[in-house]
């Protein structure tokens, strides 16, 4: 008797790529997609420039009195000196990100219209290795509140895969999402090493940026190695 369930998965892992033609994920998810990311991409940057305007040095002097703020033993004079860079930093960290995200949605999109061109025209699967991680990253991110939202995406992408690759698709799905915040990060880490700089604290300035900087690796880490464990999983039993 022919095992069916051991020839399909035969099949399954004959190949790289998924079946011949195989279109799993409708166009109009692309385009959805691509527009919440493009609308998170402007808020974003309208954000960043709105701080970069508004906010001053005479505003970062009025909220720190009012609030009484003294962080890490700082003066008020102190802390008003430090914040200016800061949120100068912090301001084009919000825009660049917001930018790169829109730029992101629309290359995106084209790139996905182009993928089922050629599909449609020469045969072949929409099911490529970073739409599918993509879709992962956005699975995680809609999921987040969810323990193990990292797995989910992670399976998830390597799912619509439906290859060999499935820890590594997976892994993807979780490095995709964090290379979005990069531009933030560094923005962060800047800002942070700027305004110790202007306060003569600059060693506190590198202690408090290589804790943020190590902070976000840890969670790049965990966010690879959750996706890359959901895409191990569903591959190998699903």
């Amino acid at each position: 008797m022919t095992d069916t369930g051991a020839t399909r998965d035969t099949a399954r892992h004959d190949t790289d790529g998924p079946a011949e033609g195989r279109d799993p994920v409708p166009g109009a998810v692309d385009w959805l997609l691509g527009t919440v990311a493009a609308a998170v991409g402007l808020v974003l940057t309208a954000v960043g420039i709105g701080l970069y305007a508004r906010v001053d040095r005479e505003l970062i002097a009025e909220f720190v009195t009012a609030e009484s703020t003294e962080p890490n033993g700082l003066t008020t004079a102190e802390t008003i000196t430090a914040g200016v860079p800061f949120v100068d930093w912090l301001s084009a960290g919000l825009a660049v990100t917001g930018v790169g995200l829109v730029v992101a949605a629309l290359w995106f999109v084209r790139a996905r219209r182009r993928t089922r061109h050629r599909v449609t025209n020469e045969g072949g699967t929409t099911a490529t290795f970073w739409a599918s991680a993509v879709y992962g990253a956005a699975v995680t991110a809609v999921v987040s509140f969810v323990p193990g939202a990292g797995v989910i995406g992670g399976g998830l992408a390597a799912r619509l895969r439906e290859s060999r690759s499935g820890a590594r698709v997976g892994a993807a799905a979780g490095l995709v999402g964090w290379v979005l915040t990069v531009p933030l990060l560094a923005s962060l880490a800047i800002g942070l090493l700027a305004g110790a700089s202007a306060v003569d604290m600059l060693a506190g300035g590198v202690a408090l940026a290589g804790i943020t900087v190590g902070s976000e690796l840890v969670a790049l880490a965990f966010n690879v190695g959750a996706g890359a464990l959901g895409g191990y999983v569903v591959d190998r039993f699903v």
